[in-house]
């Protein structure tokens, strides 16, 4: 643990709170706000250029963000301990950023740019040993795709997790950090996504005659039906029921595995975190139907966001 977390952690507990927390907040506010104002002009301009609609149903997010606001600013006002405050703050936050990132990422295939597949199968077919070979020992394995899709759907529950510890222990920067890179990587993946829209590498290879002979089923099409409904589809109104994950370039779950080890880097479960981290970066091959080159894409996601988050909230600035 760092002195500096050591003191921001100890002023927390007392009640008091250093002026330059109060500017990493405010900076940190300003940058997630921005992320998510380009997502929402970025989704504005979907809309109008496809003649897309969505349902009332979507109001209820901005609803509850708004409802987590006043909460903070009633915590604030009534001088209650942070750990409330900023934690109705960052959920705002979250609540946006969730809801833009997959409305970006689905409305946006009805723009109908190439599909990328074959130009990232020729980049992965560059490796020696690619997503082919690695979706054929995992089906050959059961043991193995049994925990790689564990790990796959658990990284969400980590992440959480982190956060939670992060509060309960009162690492208050840590926290902001996390959140906000979270945020920001969110908005990065999805206006990515809309140049790059690609159907998985194991619908495009051929790959699904695993599923019944060692993949689970689903594992790398389950956003098959999605995917189609957007790009291929005519349907105008879009709900709640209608959206999945179903971006491919860049890989957001390998953005959700360095967060998981950013989250507990600063804990005694340092090391299981880079373990599971690794493991859940491997599982986005066969079970998120993932390219070699879309982990590379999400990693350089996450650094770019990690950077900014870093240089935004640095007690310099």
């Amino acid at each position: 643990m760092s002195a500096e977390n050591g003191a921001l952690r100890l002023a927390a507990w007392k009640g008091t709170f250093p002026a330059s927390t109060f500017g990493v907040g405010t900076r940190l506010s300003a940058l997630m706000g921005l992320a998510l104002a380009f997502s929402a002009a970025t989704l504005i301009a979907i809309l109008a250029a496809t003649g897309i609609e969505l349902h009332p149903e979507f109001l209820r997010f901005p609803a509850l963000a708004l409802l987590l606001v006043l909460i903070s600013v009633y915590c604030d006002l009534r001088k209650h301990s942070w750990h409330l405050n900023d934690l109705a703050k960052l959920l705002a936050f979250v609540v946006l950023s969730l809801l833009l990132c997959g409305l970006v990422s689905n409305t946006g295939l009805r723009l109908q740019m190439p599909v990328a597949d074959p130009l990232l199968a020729r980049l992965d077919a560059l490796l020696p040993f690619g997503t082919q070979g690695t979706v054929s020992v995992t089906a050959s394995h059961a043991w193995v795709a049994r925990g790689l899709h564990w790990a796959y759907n658990s990284s969400s529950v980590l992440c959480l997790a982190a956060a939670a510890w992060m509060l309960a222990k009162g690492a208050r920067l840590q926290l902001w950090r996390f959140a906000a890179t979270a945020v920001v990587a969110m908005q990065i993946t999805a206006i990515c996504s809309l140049f790059f829209p690609a159907r998985g590498a194991i619908l495009h290879l051929g790959l699904d005659t695993f599923q019944s002979n060692g993949l689970p089923p689903g594992a790398g099409t389950y956003a098959a039906e999605s995917f189609a409904h957007f790009y291929s589809g005519a349907e105008k109104l879009v709900t709640l029921g209608d959206l999945n994950g179903i971006v491919t370039f860049p890989s957001f779950h390998t953005v959700l595995a360095l967060l998981i080890v950013q989250g507990w880097h600063a804990t005694p479960a340092k090391w299981p975190a880079v373990f599971w981290g690794a493991v859940t970066i491997i599982s986005t091959i066969p079970m998120g139907g993932h390219y070699f080159a879309d982990l590379v894409a999400g990693f350089l996601v996450w650094l770019f966001a990690f950077k900014i988050v870093e240089r935004a909230s640095s007690r310099s600035q």
